[in-house]
């Protein structure tokens, strides 16, 4: 069934979201004639440190997908609960604690979009793919950008990306939540790896961590921010195009596709060939 949408451009998207943000937050809310899904919130006209800004790229881009309103609602209870908390702690909630800051997976065209503005570390991972700097902590993430660097003098960028990937490691190896063997590949298995307090996809990247844990050859895919899915195989892949054939066979494709397709936050519905540390994305 085709999904009925009410706000099917951007900029009515946006002014619905930022109405009821100003309804409920009393404060002024902004979204850039430029750029309609970068809301900017106000807490203090006279400082202009005291702003936060929203992305509404994903949510807009999961709503677009599948008609699902709820799903913005839900986006925006939590942007309300969040932006509350800044008005009443916003010098606490600016500050940036580094034993909670991870590197995570995003998107290159959400990285180049929604990060202009603050200035979002993004740097180059597999094709299409960026990898950013988030710290996780008191429920929510803050993106780290070189907008919030400049609060924090002595925390630079490669300081930043040091502390991610070392916090990442001190947690150990993450193992899947679930292992499905295919229906139609009895050599192929599917991987979960889901509902994590921080994100895990960049253990995947890092080949001395991945060597101990993964065979030298599997298929890797990253279709949204809850999910890394892996599929790995009785058979031989060492070649793209044994990869690929697998991956129709054992319609681990269909699998992702649907996953990146249904479900809120896409990233990506690329499939990646890793084959002893390298990863390239299946045609």
């Amino acid at each position: 069934m085709i999904p009925v949408r009410l706000y099917d451009k951007p900029q009515d998207f946006a002014e619905m979201m930022a109405q009821h943000l100003r309804g409920v937050l009393q404060l002024a809310v902004h979204s850039q004639a430029e750029e309609p899904l970068l809301l900017e919130v106000v807490f203090d006209e006279s400082k202009q440190d005291e702003r936060a800004q929203i992305s509404l790229h994903n949510t807009y881009t999961t709503y677009m997908r599948t008609g699902d309103l709820n799903a913005a609602v839900d986006y925006l209870n939590a942007t309300i609960r969040v932006s509350l908390d800044m008005r009443d702690r916003m010098q606490e909630v600016a500050k940036l604690d580094p034993a909670f800051i991870y590197p995570a997976i995003r998107d290159s065209r959400y990285v180049e979009e929604a990060g202009q503005a603050s200035g979002m570390l993004g740097d180059d991972s597999l094709p299409g793919l960026k990898v950013v700097y988030l710290e996780i902590k008191d429920s929510y993430s803050k993106v780290i950008g070189k907008t919030l660097l400049a609060q924090h003098p002595r925390l630079t960028e490669e300081r930043v990306r040091r502390v991610a990937y070392r916090n990442l490691k001190s947690e150990g190896w993450m193992p899947p939540k679930i292992l499905l063997q295919s229906p139609y590949r009895e050599s192929c298995y599917v991987e979960a790896y889901m509902d994590n307090p921080y994100p895990v996809e960049c253990q995947f990247l890092q080949p001395d961590r991945a060597r101990r844990h993964l065979p030298p050859n599997f298929l890797i895919a990253f279709p949204n921010r809850k999910y890394t899915l892996l599929m790995r195989s009785d058979e031989r892949m060492d070649t793209l195009e044994r990869a690929n054939r697998l991956a129709k066979r054992a319609r681990f494709d269909d699998v992702v596709w649907r996953n990146h397709r249904l479900l809120p936050d896409p990233v990506s519905d690329r499939i990646y060939w890793a084959n002893e540390g390298r990863f390239v994305p299946l045609t």
